[in-house]
């Protein structure tokens, strides 16, 4: 039997205690139940956007946005408007997997987002790429080799959900073809850290919500004999076979972290942000049947564009929670003075600040500058504008449609609240109270592992739970070799919009 890693870390991307905790009360996920029983375990504090780029970036990399500048799955502030990918090149700094290559430990990273193209590290990587490509993996030859031995998974962008609601049964079968590669890897190469991510309760969330929860506002009943009513349970008992799985690949002196990018909960509303912009004056459109030359797809639909020679206000990326001010001289178009962004700013915050849902109730609760709310060296990257809500059930879109809400199209929505569990010989058992910050959990990992990290991220190791006292390791010399590695070749080159990756995302309804 190959040797058990040290540490095994198991990502459930939408991981939330709310969906999970009843659950495990059920009996439904024995495995779980059983690793959280053992494990010191939190509700944690996600990031601001709840999304999935900047939450995997903020966990491996202990640092919040402002500290590594992943905002979105497309950059937030693209100069011409385009849709330029985030690569793994695009974070601001080392993280978690440069620190322990720099000393000494070999890594196994399979489907973490935002880790595309792979870099150089000892081991093996899967990464998760967005865009259709083959070479995402390293060694390069590391597809054929899972191909050879049945162990082969597809992309999580080419197995996203694509309208078909036969998709649950597939999301089923991608997990467990996920667990398929990781067992033959660990078999066939060790190594000393392994970590998986699991995406498909997040996808099967957005998409089946409104048949498990019969308080949704647009429940319907699952057609008879599709199971549809349990989807939610039924692929987080897929999830819990899958770490059933993993855990008898290790052994009991392997610390296992089982954590999440963000939480999910019902999604009621979707606002069209852009129409509220054009009603206001902020924003301008015109007839076209297309965006204008080298502007994303998403600033256009229904017979018309966005015009950014007459537009102040925009918002970026889809699911950005963002705005852009329209800047000359930062912004191919721009329309407004650097001098008179504050005073957009308070008129955006006075726009937003009183507007309430169709039952009335508040959607934001501020409305604040990137620098207040995403602070750090990386918070240009941001959006001009931040968008706090105050309910998580609407999601804001860009769309140019004429009615200003309608119902969300993802019936799922992130939540700002995630999960985190950790179990290890050094670790005492049982729920923390309050929220621990998402920032926080790799520090906590690297401590159990007597491993060192960087003195300038955000996330400090949760001491309390180890059950004697914990030696924190001296913080590790920024000119450690590794420590700050070059982004890889063409990592920030500009680009046109790839439409088999938009079409993908639209499918799943981020864009």
């Amino acid at each position: 039997m190959p040797p058990s890693p040290r540490a095994l870390v198991i990502g459930i991307d939408g991981g939330s205690f709310e969906i999970i905790d009843p659950l495990v009360r059920r009996g439904l996920l024995p495995h779980i139940g059983r690793l959280l029983n053992d494990s010191a375990s939190a509700v944690t504090e996600c990031t601001w956007p709840a999304h999935t780029a900047p939450g995997w970036s903020t966990f491996v990399s202990a640092s919040r946005p402002g500290g590594h500048g992943i905002y979105q799955f497309y950059d937030t502030q693209d100069r011409s408007y385009g849709a330029r990918v985030t690569r793994s090149g695009d974070l601001g700094r080392s993280c978690a997997w440069d620190w322990l290559a720099a000393q000494g430990h070999s890594l196994g990273l399979v489907n973490i987002p935002m880790s595309h193209p792979p870099a150089d590290l000892p081991g093996y990587q899967i990464t998760w790429p967005l865009e259709n490509t083959l070479r995402h993996c390293r060694p390069p030859t590391l597809l054929r080799e899972l191909t050879a031995a049945k162990a082969h998974f597809q992309s999580d962008l080419a197995t996203m959900f694509r309208g078909d609601m036969r998709y649950l049964e597939e999301a089923e079968r991608n997990v467990a073809a996920r667990v398929r590669s990781v067992r033959h890897l660990m078999a066939t190469r060790p190594t000393d850290v392994v970590m998986v991510v699991l995406t498909e309760a997040d996808r099967v969330g957005h998409h089946y919500w409104h048949y498990t929860d019969p308080g949704h506002p647009g429940h319907t009943p699952a057609p008879p004999g599709t199971g549809w009513e349990l989807a939610m349970t039924r692929i987080h008992q897929a999830i819990d076979a899958a770490v059933g799985e993993l855990l008898t690949l290790v052994d009991e002196e392997t610390t296992v972290v089982l954590v999440s990018d963000h939480g999910l909960g019902p999604g009621r509303h979707a606002l069209a942000l852009h129409t509220l912009l054009q009603e206001a004056g902020l924003l301008a459109t015109e007839t076209a049947e297309g965006p204008q030359d080298g502007a994303a797809s998403w600033f256009a639909g229904h017979g018309r564009r966005v015009d950014f020679r007459r537009t102040r206000v925009y918002m970026p990326v889809p699911g950005s929670y963002g705005l852009n001010i329209n800047t000359r001289g930062r912004h191919d178009h721009g329309t407004v003075a650097p001098r008179d962004h504050a005073r957009i700013t308070d008129e955006v915050a006075a726009l937003l600040g009183t507007l309430t849902t169709p039952e009335g109730e508040p959607v934001l609760r501020a409305v604040l500058p990137r620098q207040e709310a995403c602070p750090g060296p990386w918070s240009r990257r941001a959006p001009d504008l931040m968008l706090i809500p105050q309910d998580e059930s609407v999601l804001p879109v860009p769309d140019l449609v004429p009615q200003l809400w309608r119902p969300s199209t993802q019936t799922g929505l992130h939540r700002h609240a995630g999960l985190w569990a950790h179990r290890s010989p050094r670790v005492r058992p049982g729920r923390l109270p309050g929220t621990v910050p998402l920032v926080d959990a790799m520090p906590t990992l690297l401590t159990d592992l007597g491993a060192a990290w960087p003195d300038d991220v955000h996330g400090r190791p949760r001491t309390e739970v180890f059950t004697g006292d914990v030696r924190v390791p001296p913080p590790l010399d920024a000119s450690t070799p590794g420590t700050l590695p070059a982004p890889p070749p063409g990592s920030r080159e500009a680009a046109a919009e790839d439409a088999y990756t938009s079409d993908r995302l639209r499918e799943m309804g981020y864009l």
